[in-house]
């Protein structure tokens, strides 16, 4: 443990040996019967000596949820992203009765916790910001934590259905300072984060001390699907003068559903639906102009008399 965080953790696990003499003994009754058929090894179990539990204060036994996301064709600089999200959760722990904020746990989000910047589309502009690629972190311990039968507070999805995200309605966009992911640990014990990647794989393990609770979660159903509107095509000098860049993908519109029922030990049973609808995204790409080409905006002149107003955005996916 160092700063409230474990920095080493592996479970126990049982042993297993070979017994010889019992092994040869058997090929010989084999060989007596005419019996050709493979000898089976004779294996010895053996528990471990410590088990997990018993190495730790907090009881923590074995996983009780996984979580899991493929982000294979992420760029470089989302990759490395996701792994510093990644390494920034692992190791964490959440006390019992604790709800817990995905975007209290990661901030800050910019080059002084490691992140690199990811290009977006912003008027007529490429502009980097830091940060894009966290959103498979939520995708991620959103199903770890469906997994592990927990009470889901705050949720949203993304604005449209993205690949890395599949399959749809499983997922979980964060953005500072909102949307946020939140779910409460109501276990009764300290539930433990570990993160890993494998290849293109992210994973999400929960290690905690199971409560006898058990989950069931239906395959999400996706409906009114909506194609695409047509390309968006921005004129940009930061460009080359013929040069066409997309950096959005057209992807189609749909709704999604899907029911989570956990049923806990004294069989009492809590089922939620959980519903996403996506917008029908266009492909959007830049083309470059010479420079000049481009008429600067006019600056809008405030009206004294006009009230207040105050403008909401829609995070961009990451």
């Amino acid at each position: 443990m160092r700063d409230g965080r474990v920095t080493l953790f592996q479970g126990s696990w049982q042993g297993r040996q070979i017994d010889r003499q019992a092994t040869i003994d058997k090929a010989f009754i084999y060989v007596k019967e005419d019996n050709f058929t493979p000898v089976e090894l004779v294996v010895a179990i053996t528990e471990s000596n410590i088990t997990t539990a018993e190495t730790n204060e907090l009881g923590i036994s074995e996983i009780i949820g996984v979580g899991r996301s493929n982000f294979k064709g992420s760029p470089a600089n989302r990759r490395h992203n996701i792994k510093v999200g990644a390494d920034a959760l692992n190791g964490l722990l959440i006390k019992p009765g604790e709800e817990f904020s995905l975007l209290k746990a990661l901030l800050p989000v910019d080059a002084t916790t490691g992140y690199l910047p990811e290009l977006v589309i912003k008027g007529n502009k490429t502009i980097p910001e830091y940060g894009g690629g966290l959103c498979q972190i939520g995708t991620t311990i959103f199903r770890a934590a469906l997994a592990s039968g927990l009470p889901i507070t705050a949720r949203r999805n993304h604005s449209y259905r993205v690949v890395y995200y599949e399959p749809a309605g499983t997922d979980a966009t964060i953005y500072d300072p909102a949307p946020d992911f939140k779910f409460v640990n109501d276990t009764g014990n300290t539930i433990l984060i570990q993160t890993r990647i494998e290849g293109d794989d992210l994973y999400f393990e929960f290690w905690g001390r199971p409560d006898g609770r058990k989950v069931m979660q239906t395959k999400p159903r996706v409906f009114n699907i909506t194609a695409p509107p047509p390309t968006k095509i921005i004129e940009t000098e930061d460009l080359e003068p013929g040069v066409k860049k997309c950096t959005e993908k057209p992807h189609s519109g749909a709704d999604t559903e899907f029911t989570y029922t956990v049923t806990y030990d004294d069989g009492e049973t809590k089922t939620e639906v959980f519903k996403s609808h996506y917008i029908p995204w266009q492909e959007v790409c830049l083309l470059g102009v010479p420079k000049g080409t481009l008429t600067p905006p006019e600056i809008e002149q405030p009206n004294p008399d006009a009230p207040p107003t105050t403008e909401a955005t829609d995070p961009a996916s990451t």
